[in-house]
């Protein structure tokens, strides 16, 4: 349910922006966004995951670890917002326009999705899901002026909002007392640094990929076109709301069942990925039926991108198994299979997708994403196959 409300606010700037902006506003737009995406899958890597995958249960050293994360947290993404709005005055504007509109706002987002992690690992129940409900109220509260002054600034001044709402709400229900920077950062060398090395350096890769992938698309396909096939994948591609949602109950789970050795462990993954397999399949399929959603939801001039639908719909249903059996090598701290699957999937997304998204327009992107996904789950199948063969044997940790 937490990502839920967390994935409604995602969609809700994509809808108002593509209500308000057009494609080419909204293709402008998510080109911050995806910088913003980027960045947090920095900080998941080299802090949030290691944290969680070490400290699986409430104790003095799982409270000095939440505290010295948010330390880093607060300062890491503080540097970002520096960075970022630094490339984007330097940049040309249809790249530099989205970072700077998101620049403002890189640090209470950041900071929320640290304590919400911390808080999801330590409580159950409706107090969970608490801070991205009230992002999602923050926002909704300040859509109406975004609606009225019809700017791309106070369509992410309205989610901005809504994030420092979030990230007050879950500071506070994880109890932050600050730390100094430099115990913060002995604690991460010390606990967190093995598992973090192979995690950063495979988010750098893949993330680098990412968002190159994105510049490139938006080249070669123009800002308006690069919207329409994000607006689809805002729509059709449910993974963005489950694989988050997968990781947040699913990695702490695994830890836990690893101790029991690897054979239960496994299991545990396979029927996460089983599940959220189903999940997909059974939304896309249900959505293609439903065509005229993409015009409902963004506008007329989104028609036009219907004809993508399917191949972003098996894009989800092929890329899906993996999000639950990557949470068994997360568990396991297997970082250098990590590293190497995560920078070929990247590699090979960004090469099919844009090679034929240059050559067919933004067909030919959307299945060069699919393409990118069948080949992704096979390699994944080939490392995967020993273990389903011997589920018992250990694996060495080379984290």
């Amino acid at each position: 349910m937490a990502q839920g409300f967390s994935a409604a606010t995602n969609f809700a700037l994509a809808v108002i922006g593509g209500q308000i902006l057009g494609p080419a506003g909204l293709g402008r737009l998510l080109i911050g966004f995806a910088a913003y995406v980027m960045l947090l899958g920095f900080l998941r890597a080299l802090v949030t995951e290691p944290m969680i995958a070490r400290t699986t249960e409430t104790t003095t050293r799982a409270d000095l670890a939440s505290r010295s994360a948010l330390t880093i947290a607060f300062a890491a993404s503080l540097a970002a917002a520096v960075l970022l709005a630094l490339l984007g005055f330097m940049l040309p504007s249809q790249v530099g326009q989205g970072m700077l509109l998101f620049a403002p706002w890189l640090v209470p987002a950041l900071v929320q999705d640290m304590a919400r992690s911390i808080v999801f690992r330590d409580r159950t129940g409706p107090s969970a899901v608490l801070s991205d409900a009230t992002w999602l109220v923050a926002m909704a509260a300040v859509v109406p002026a975004a609606i009225a002054v019809d700017s791309e600034w106070m369509v992410v001044v309205a989610w901005g909002c809504g994030a420092v709402a979030g990230a007050a709400v879950a500071l506070r229900q994880a109890g932050w007392r600050p730390v100094p920077l430099k115990r913060a950062a002995a604690w991460w060398r010390r606990d967190a640094r093995p598992l973090a090395g192979w995690l950063g350096t495979q988010a750098l890769l893949y993330n680098v990929a990412s968002y190159a992938t994105v510049l490139l698309l938006a080249a070669v396909l123009g800002a308006a076109a690069y919207g329409g096939f994000r607006a689809v994948q805002s729509v059709f591609a449910p993974l963005s709301l489950l694989g988050p949602a997968l990781a947040l109950p699913g990695l702490p789970m695994v830890s836990r069942v690893i101790r029991e050795g690897n054979r239960p462990a496994i299991r545990v993954a396979v029927q996460y990925a089983a599940m959220i397999t189903a999940v997909t399949a059974a939304y896309v399929s249900i959505l293609y039926f439903i065509p005229a959603a993409l015009p409902f939801l963004f506008g007329d001039d989104f028609s036009r991108f219907e004809s993508i639908i399917a191949p972003v719909g098996l894009w989800q249903i092929l890329a899906a198994p993996s999000f639950g059996l990557l949470l068994f090598l997360k568990a396991a701290q297997q970082g250098r299979t990590l590293l190497w699957l995560g920078t070929v999937n990247a590699l090979l997304y960004m090469a099919l997708t844009v090679a034929l998204g240059a050559a067919y327009g933004v067909s030919g992107a959307a299945w060069g994403a699919a393409a990118s996904a069948a080949v992704g789950l096979v390699i994944l199948g080939f490392v995967f196959m020993p273990h389903f063969r011997a589920p018992g044997a250990d694996l060495p940790q080379n984290a």
